[in-house]
């Protein structure tokens, strides 16, 4: 049968379940990348990710700049993946440098060649398009992790591995589940800001007409358009709407304040007059700015 010979409501029914699955894969997506930089600093840009032996993580790094890639305690010992090597991988999609002193590499995108200028660097301006992720495995001297990593026009930075596995001190296990449970807080209820039929019955309080206009950037509208609330940290859903008539390229650790566990934006790049969704989960114990 085809679309043509379907009844209206078998029609309508397929759209909405489209829908909800585009809209879900993005609330996924939204919340792997966020709950990365939970408990991050504004005024330090290296991340903190703890990951244990033998598992993945996601995390986004520079499409512009080097990233710096350490190990708490421990030295990279070497990287596999689709690394750039100018006589034995020249297509390659990420430039490796070792700082075999320190133990410590660092990583740069290679841009494909759409979005690349004269000299191999990224066109300026926001990104053209998005960059594929890329998949590393990173062999240490404290285990082998993997890494798939998400070019964005974001700053570079240094990012630090924890990698756990194999520590039997009681004081030490205690803390890591307290720190494993406000993660898991938190990313429950970013996702019911992001796609609140995935999250059950989470209280929510949505404001009336376009929301509470919240000072941010003379460049930028920002209201506050949801709330919500669980024990021990509060969820905001926020518009932020770009009014000036340039380009606007969206940094997450700008929008961290005191408190803030995490920060999720759905498009870091904004046309003039484009909006993009921002969820923040604070700690109920600290008021908002």
């Amino acid at each position: 049968m085809s679309s043509a010979d379907l009844p209206d409501t078998m029609l309508d029914s397929h759209c909405d379940l489209r829908s909800q699955l585009r809209d879900a894969l993005w609330a996924v997506l939204i919340v792997a990348m966020c709950c990365l930089s939970v408990v991050a600093q504004p005024a330090q840009a290296a991340q903190t990710v703890e990951v244990r032996d033998g598992d993945t993580t996601i995390n986004r790094i520079s499409a512009r700049d080097q990233t710096r890639l350490r190990v708490e305690r421990g030295r990279v010992l070497d990287i596999i993946g689709d690394v750039y090597d100018a006589q034995k991988s020249p297509a390659g999609r990420i430039l490796v440098l070792k700082d075999e002193e320190q133990g410590e590499v660092y990583l740069k995108p290679v841009p494909p060649v759409a979005m690349r200028g004269m000299d191999g660097a990224l066109l300026p301006g926001p990104l053209t398009g998005a960059m594929a992720p890329i998949k590393l495995d990173i062999k240490t001297d404290r285990g082998t992790v993997g890494l798939l990593l998400q070019p964005a026009d974001v700053v570079g930075d240094t990012v630090t591995l924890r990698i756990t596995g194999g520590e039997s001190q009681v004081g030490t296990q205690e803390l890591r589940g307290k720190t494993h449970a406000h993660v898991r807080a938190a990313k429950a209820l970013t996702l019911a800001m992001a796609a609140p039929s995935l999250a059950g019955e989470v209280p929510a309080q949505r404001l009336a007409g376009a929301g509470q206009e919240v000072a941010l950037w003379k460049e930028a509208r920002f209201a506050l358009v949801a709330r919500y609330e669980v024990p021990g940290l509060v969820g905001e859903a926020y518009e932020l709407t770009n009014v000036s008539a340039e380009p606007m390229v969206i940094d997450e650790r700008e929008l961290f304040r005191p408190g803030v566990v995490s920060v999720g934006v759905r498009h870091l790049n904004l046309a003039p007059r484009a909006s993009t969704a921002v969820w923040i989960v604070r700690q109920a114990s600290v008021g908002a700015d």
